[in-house]
């Protein structure tokens, strides 16, 4: 026995192996369903309890024969007959493969011949010239109603059937039958214009093993064994008298699946030389057995309502594709499938059915073709492969690199559906200019012991379930998910473009799923909008210096990557090893599928797509102006009210590429620029009033063609580098300079009076610039509480860790009650900072320290002041408020700014002052101005300040004290 094939196969163990060096592959087939099989073939039954592997018993079934005995019919196959059936047999030539259907209730007149047409029809019963049931072959598929609901019955037979045609003329008709759950039937009908035809056959799964030849004692009567290169079974085919050669063989459905392979031999007769028929394609005959047909769509696995399961699995370039089997406790596969090309592939599609995966858990392929360089190919047929659409991973098995056939990641053959209940969730459809977003890590949101959560549910969805009213209570309104696709080792480098990351969930991947809907359930509950940072850019298989055959790089790499002149594949302009061919129409139409299941499956309001610019590059690298991919999002009606958010930075490099993206009125964009200017205006850079002041106003350089203010999306820190804290602590640590940092006079922590109010003064004008901006204000996870990374620039989660017990410090309390009153703030006046459309001429109006519009040439200039106009409306307290004014100061002196002047009976109030120790910093209901210099308001340095006209005076309320929190933050 051959133990190397025993350990692929698995439970097939008595019968006897023998090795074969060319295999019963290729041939023409189409096929279909048909509805009648009456004959008199030999029936061989393969289900002994003595036969092994494939068990084998012999019964030669007598006196039956297609149709009725007719001395005077004439054979009714001959090809030129067949030629003329060809238009009724169209569905054969089609090539389908579906369960026997309507057309099925026709009898065959007694006396007749069978036509072609007859062929692929069901009857209920034959009958002879007497009116006597010789045999009934097949059963009527019963049918519920007009849903063509299969009836779920012992009764039911399925039947498939293969059409080829030979090579030279003649067809070969293989039909499988499951007639119950304990066997299936193989009936082979030729019609070559010869008689005396021997099957040269075997048994098979994959041709990655060797095949099957059974045991001398357990074939049937009259079968031969060859040896050397054409070493097969030869079994004779009987022969009716209008010259049908057919033969029928049982197998035990346990066996299945499997392949029976073959061609045609006639032996030398006198003059006449031996004879192979072969198919029109040269190739070999070959009937798949409990493996259907499939079908290329959708692509991925499904499960049917029946029970069976169709994988689909797109290769343009692969010349053979294997399907892998694993059970639970397997490390190798136990089962492996070949598909073959004939039967299993549809254009650049190869698919296949299972009725059962029965004890089978996990899935993936081989991919076999060209291994030369220049083809652009990577196919390396040692490695099993995901399925790029798996919608649920298994867990991974360690030590992969060292078995025989690695996997570094498989589809989980677990039901992929578990009933969720949605209840009365909706989309809270937020818009745009209404938008307050969060940007936080699963992983590091709740994982520190601070977060006073449950050990197992720490750093996983339900964790951040478990932290909703945190975010209540700031008044954010949306949170942005960084990348949770299942990752290698960073979670921008996506295995899967399908499948939440199993360490984000507490158990398997089907309860990730589960805790995944729950924690976007609570969110739409409380009226906040889930959205995802997703990376299309690149995967985690590298390139070519560092590859790593996961999934696409071995499934149809010259499809999936971009590649140079010489095959190579292209580092990517973002600092990544590969670069994901986007705009090729296949990826195109996989990610557009990949954004509709994550709004249909798991309800998400929207995406963030990270290094945006490489939805719009082409195959060659070239920028399009009018990329399929952008398009197809755009308009796609699945993904109509989902927000869409371009991000251009980086976040490998730190740099963003310059470029016009197409956006069809659909696309906000993460304001890079706004991040700049803002970062260089406040640390005290001259020569920028002009860029600060258009990136407070919505930035119409950028959005005013055909968008507005609210397509801005505003953020001065991020995850992918210096957090709010360091940017204000460090300016001279590696990566500063790209950060536009000031670390206020001291490099690190300090315990410097006067460098830490500087600091404390920075944090709250950057969170003052953010919210007084037109567009829509982004807050990172722990800026609220002076969050630091040590100065350090890493896409380590672990450096993100959020530290609960931190909002309970003097800074974490007042930080975030002024990011609760701006939000607030920002809210009442809906009227300036709520709009969709740039203000008008007269609606706002610029100043310097004096009431004259700044000197916007000057480039010693710093000092930058706004007037905005609007109607008489209520404002806390229920007071009437009118007129808005703001300034910021990013100078080391003050300023005496001069105000402007207001209505009789009007007066100007401090609203905020950032300058101003807690409490005071931030009072809604206002303080009436009252100063030495009548009309004026003394601006201090690095400093913000927001005023308001009202009617009313109130008085000022105490004051506290503020102490800004070490660089540092230690537990």
């Amino acid at each position: 026995m051959n133990s190397a094939v025993m350990h692929i196969t698995g439970s097939l163990h008595v019968l006897a192996w023998t090795r074969l060096h060319w295999h019963c592959k290729g041939g023409s087939s189409s096929s279909s369903n048909t509805e009648n099989r009456d004959g008199a073939p030999a029936i061989w039954k393969f289900g002994s309890s003595n036969s092994g592997v494939y068990g084998i018993q012999h019964e030669l079934l007598k006196g039956l024969s297609f149709g009725c005995e007719d001395s005077t019919g004439s054979r009714s196959l001959r090809q030129g007959k067949i030629l003329s059936a060809k238009k009724s047999s169209k569905e054969l030539v089609g090539g389908s493969s579906v369960n026997s259907g309507e057309n099925g209730n026709k009898s065959m007149k007694a006396g007749s011949r069978p036509s072609w047409k007859d062929l692929v029809k069901i009857d209920e019963a034959f009958k002879d010239q007497k009116g006597v049931v010789q045999k009934i072959l097949l059963k009527k598929v019963e049918f519920i109603d007009k849903s063509s609901k299969l009836l779920s019955t012992p009764e039911r037979e399925t039947l498939r059937r293969f059409l080829y045609h030979i090579d030279g003329g003649g067809q070969v008709v293989a039909t499988v039958v499951n007639s119950s759950e304990k066997k299936y039937s193989l009936e082979i009908q030729v019609d070559a214009g010869l008689d005396g035809l021997l099957l040269h056959w075997g048994l098979f799964r994959s041709n990655s093993i060797d095949w099957v030849l059974l045991d001398p004692e357990d074939v049937p009567p009259g079968t031969k064994y060859t040896k050397a290169k054409n070493e097969a079974m030869r079994t004779p085919l009987s022969s009716d008298s209008s010259g049908l050669q057919s033969l029928k063989l049982e197998f035990d459905a346990s066996k299945a699946p499997f392949y029976v392979a073959f061609v045609l031999f006639r032996p030398a007769q006198g003059d006449v030389p031996e004879k192979w028929i072969r198919s029109a394609h040269g190739g070999n005959f070959c009937i798949p057995v409990g493996i259907g047909k499939g079908k290329p769509e959708p692509l991925g696995l499904t499960w049917e309502k029946c029970g069976s399961v169709n994988f689909s699995l797109y290769s343009k370039n692969a010349t053979n594709v294997i399907l892998c089997l694993y059970k639970e406790d397997s490390t190798q596969p136990v089962m492996e499938i070949d598909l073959e090309r004939c039967i299993h592939r549809t254009g650049d599609v190869w698919h296949a059915q299972l009725e059962s995966v029965g004890e089978f858990t996990r899935y993936g392929y081989r991919c076999k073709g060209d291994v030369s360089w220049e083809s652009g190919n990577r196919y390396q047929a040692r490695n099993v492969l995901l399925d790029p659409y798996a919608k649920v991973l298994a867990p991974f098995v360690p030590g992969q690199e060292s078995l025989p056939s690695p996997a570094l990641a498989l589809g989980s053959l677990k039901r992929e559906y578990v009933h969720f209940d949605w209840e009365d969730d909706a989309y809270p459809l937020i818009p745009l200019e209404h938008l307050v977003i969060y940007k936080l890590n699963v992983g590091s949101f709740t994982s520190d012991e601070s977060s006073g959560l449950d050990e197992d549910i720490r750093g996983t969805f339900e964790g951040v379930s478990q932290k909703v009213q945190h975010l209540v209570s700031l008044g954010v309104n949306a949170v942005v998910l960084e990348p949770i696709f299942e990752y290698d080792g960073c979670r921008l480098n996506p295995l899967s473009f399908f499948a939440p990351a199993a360490c984000y969930g507490s158990g398997d991947s089907l309860s990730t799923s589960l805790s995944l809907k729950k924690m976007v359930k609570e969110l739409h509950k409380h009226g906040i909008e889930v959205l995802l940072d997703v990376v299309y850019s690149h995967t985690a298989e590298g390139g070519d210096d560092s590859p790593k055959n996961i999934s696409f790089r071995g499934i149809d790499n010259s499809t999936f990557y971009i590649l140079d002149g010489f095959g190579k594949i292209v580092p990517s302009e973002f600092g990544t090893p590969n670069a994901f061919n986007c705009n090729h129409p296949i990826v195109q139409r996989m990610i557009v599928d990949s954004l509709r299941h994550w709004v249909e499956e798991y309800h998400v309001d929207g995406f963030v797509f990270v290094n945006g610019g490489a939805l719009i590059t082409g195959p060659h690298g070239q920028q399009l102006s009018r990329p399929v991919l952008v398009e197809a999002i755009s308009f796609d009606p699945v993904l109509a009210s989902s927000k869409l958010i371009v991000d251009n930075l980086s976040p490998f490099t730190r740099f963003e590429k310059s470029l016009t993206f197409p956006h069809w009125k659909r696309w906000c964009e993460w304001n890079t620029a706004f991040r700049n200017d803002v970062r260089r205006f406040l640390r005290g850079e001259t020569g920028l009033l002009s860029r600060f002041a258009t990136r407070v106003c919505g930035s119409g350089d950028i959005f005013a063609s055909g968008r507005g203010p609210s397509y801005s999306v505003n953020y001065v820190t991020s995850s992918y580098g210096f957090t709010l804290a360091d940017l204000v602590s460090f300016s001279e640590s590696e990566g500063a300079s790209s950060e536009f940092s000031w670390n206020c006079g001291v490099e690190g922590p300090t315990e410097d009076p006067f460098v830490l109010e500087s600091r404390v003064k920075q944090v709250r004008n950057f969170i003052m610039a953010v919210f007084l901006s037109e567009g829509i204000p982004v807050l990172n996870m722990g800026d609220e509480y002076g969050h630091s990374k040590g100065g350090q620039i890493t896409l380590d989660e672990s450096s993100s860790q959020f530290f609960w017990s931190y909002l309970e410090s003097d800074f974490g309390k007042q930080i975030t009650r002024l990011i609760k009153s701006l939000v607030d703030f920002r809210a009442r006046r809906k009227d300036l900072f709520q709009r969709t459309t740039y203000a008008l001429p007269g609606e706002i109006t610029w100043h310097g320290a004096d009431s004259e519009e700044p000197q916007w040439d000057v480039q010693t200039s710093s000092f930058l002041a706004a007037r905005l106009f609007a109607g008489k409306q209520e404002g806390a307290g229920g007071h009437d408020v009118t007129e808005l004014y703001f300034a910021f100061n990013p100078q080391g002196d003050a300023v005496l700014a001069t105000l402007p002047e207001c209505a009789k009976g009007m007066a100007w109030y401090r609203v905020a002052d950032t300058s101003l120790p807690y409490p005071d910093d931030f009072v809604p209901e206002g303080v009436q101005i009252t100063s030495s210099v009548a009309g004026t308001y003394e601006v201090q340095s690095y400093s913000s300040v927001i005023l308001e006209v009202r009617q009313r005076a109130l008085l000022s309320r105490g004051k506290g004290a503020v102490k800004f929190p070490a660089a540092v933050p230690s537990k």
